[in-house]
């Protein structure tokens, strides 16, 4: 009797045990009026320094998300991008980093080296994102010992621009646009007028990251490189790069341009300029004279080359549920659907390939801006900077000595020669 009792009591103690557990897993679903709670959000935290317009555009996108994603919600940061990399530094070395920032692409070398980026390529298998449609130059960026820690959202490059009125003024025709660094040449020669202050061609001739990111086009386009193959050295003392400098001395020697601070073409005082797909946009609303724009030339036995910027988006270190959830919203923002829209918007040129070729987006450019179609075109021979820490270091280094030449202090082969051992001795 008394263990039949006993197995009675078990049962009801068991039961209640169980009513229990029960009761307390479902409250926590409902709040004290009863109603049933919806579960908390995946809140993350995304620094870009995106403004402006751009900025405007990357929030829409980001209400969007988190309408579309209840399960999360996108914080979009604004930080400068004089303040980006600091705070980013200052994070990762003391804690409270974001769960995922877009950046100058510049800086990936650092960021990536830093251990504080999560490698994207199993995120990147598992959603079956096509890494081949975005253009390879830009990948590189992100790639270090076979693991990518970024994608390209956004890009830029430099191409031709041409006064349209000061062309013909001088007898050119804007619609035929110099192809060669030949024909380049004699246009500038024919449109440069000292007497009226008008310069040939502008070029970027001080100290700065703005002279090498310049004349790295014309290295490229001789068929140079600024460093080797594995990133260890300096490769722009060559042939190519003599030939490059060459021909600037040669547009100096020539009258096609003259030494002078930077900015004359937006002043209407250049015929013609090398610069970024972003001063369309700018121009097409602040300049004075009518222009348009071309590819740039390049020599007659090169090739098309250009040099790109842009940013680059990726995941900080965090658990493996915040980290699927930021790639989640990289993977969407990168999908050729919200790329098309975000360039559109931005006046960004595309990352991928299948946007660049798209005929609704080429039916966009021909209708709003037909200028910004050079820049389309030639995203597909940018070359990337050396993805190197140094960087900023080695085109401050290198810019120096190009300068000397430029200014007749020093010979071409000298100064050269001066900027490949100021450089070497940073990559040591």
């Amino acid at each position: 009797m008394f263990e039949e009792n006993e197995k009675v009591m078990k049962r009801i103690v068991l039961t209640l045990i169980v009513t229990v557990l029960v009761a307390a897993f479902l409250l926590q679903g409902i709040g004290f009026s009863g109603e049933v709670r919806a579960q908390e959000p995946i809140k993350l935290t995304f620094w870009n320094y995106w403004d402006g317009k751009n900025g405007e555009v990357m929030q829409a996108l980001v209400d969007r998300y988190n309408a579309e994603h209840p399960e999360v919600e996108v914080e979009n940061v604004f930080i400068g991008w004089g303040e980006l990399l600091p705070k980013l530094q200052l994070a990762v070395a003391g804690g409270g980093t974001p769960d995922l920032a877009a950046a100058d692409m510049v800086w990936m070398p650092y960021l990536a080296n830093s251990g504080a980026l999560t490698p994207l390529n199993s995120f990147a298998e598992a959603s079956g994102t096509d890494l081949t449609d975005f253009y390879p130059a830009l990948l590189a960026v992100n790639t270090y010992d076979d693991q990518l820690y970024g994608l390209p959202v956004s890009t830029n490059n430099l191409e031709l621009f041409i006064n349209s009125e000061l062309f013909e003024a001088a007898g050119l025709d804007p619609a035929a646009p110099p192809a060669t660094w030949t024909e380049l040449q004699n246009a500038a020669v024919q449109c440069a007028n000292p007497d009226q202050g008008t310069i040939g061609i502008e070029l970027y001739t001080q100290p700065g990251e703005g002279l090498t990111w310049q004349f790295q086009v014309y290295l490229w386009q001789a068929g140079g490189d600024f460093l080797n193959e594995d990133q260890t050295a300096a490769a722009f003392n060559s042939e190519a790069g003599l030939q490059a400098l060459n021909y600037w001395l040669d547009l100096i020697d020539s009258g096609a341009y003259t030494l002078s601070d930077w900015g004359l073409f937006g002043q209407g005082q250049a015929c013609m300029v090398m610069d970024g797909s972003w001063m369309v946009g700018i121009w097409s609303e602040s300049a004075p004279f009518e222009w348009t724009t071309a590819a740039m030339p390049a020599p007659e036995d090169g090739e098309s080359a250009t040099n790109m910027g842009g940013e680059h988006i990726f995941i900080m270190a965090g658990d493996e549920a915040r980290q699927q959830a930021a790639w989640d919203f990289i993977n969407w923002f990168t999908s050729p659907e919200i790329q098309l829209e975000w360039d559109q918007e931005t006046g960004f040129m595309p990352v991928r390939n299948s946007v660049a070729t798209n005929e609704d987006y080429r039916a966009w450019v021909n209708e709003t801006e037909p200028r910004l179609l050079p820049f389309v075109e030639m995203q597909q021979n940018a070359h990337n900077r050396p993805p190197v820490e140094q960087y900023a270091e080695l085109s401050d280094a290198f810019s120096a000595a190009i300068e000397r030449a430029l200014y007749g202090q020093v010979s071409p082969e000298a100064a050269l020669a001066e900027a490949e051992a100021a450089v070497n001795k940073l990559l040591q």
